[in-house]
């Protein structure tokens, strides 16, 4: 497998919140219960609009030229004072049912902390 991790776009939105669904509902068939409300439309505007304004970031795994995602990575910035300032959040993370055990997540997480130590040299987001 070629894995290619990219920088998502607002324009990944349905993608993204697609993705969102699909790890809600396995977490809900593992659990037995409805605890999450899942609607596509809404969690798409959530994203596009985070995205755009630079509040949420998210990396999408994909195998070489296929435009598919295999999975991908949500981040977001928060602040607290025991780290001193900034620090990256994983809200989201999320390898599709076919792609795990091949690497995906290990690829992501490191491509997240790659980006991470590029931003400001310290490790955070």
């Amino acid at each position: 497998m070629n894995l290619r991790i990219d920088h998502a776009q607002s324009d990944d939105a349905p993608i993204i919140a697609q993705m969102v669904g699909e790890l809600l509902r396995e977490i809900m068939a593992m659990v037995g219960t409805s605890v999450f409300g899942f609607h596509q439309a809404e969690t798409e505007a959530r994203a596009r609009s985070w995205m755009t304004d630079g509040k949420y970031s998210v990396l999408l795994a994909r195998n070489g030229v296929q435009p598919e995602p295999l999975g991908f990575l949500a981040l977001h910035e928060s602040f607290a004072l025991y780290t001193e300032g900034a620090f990256g959040m994983i809200p989201e993370f999320y390898v599709r049912q076919a792609n795990r055990s091949q690497g995906v997540g290990t690829v992501c997480s490191a491509r997240q902390k790659e980006s991470a130590n590029r931003k400001d040299g310290t490790g955070s987001k």
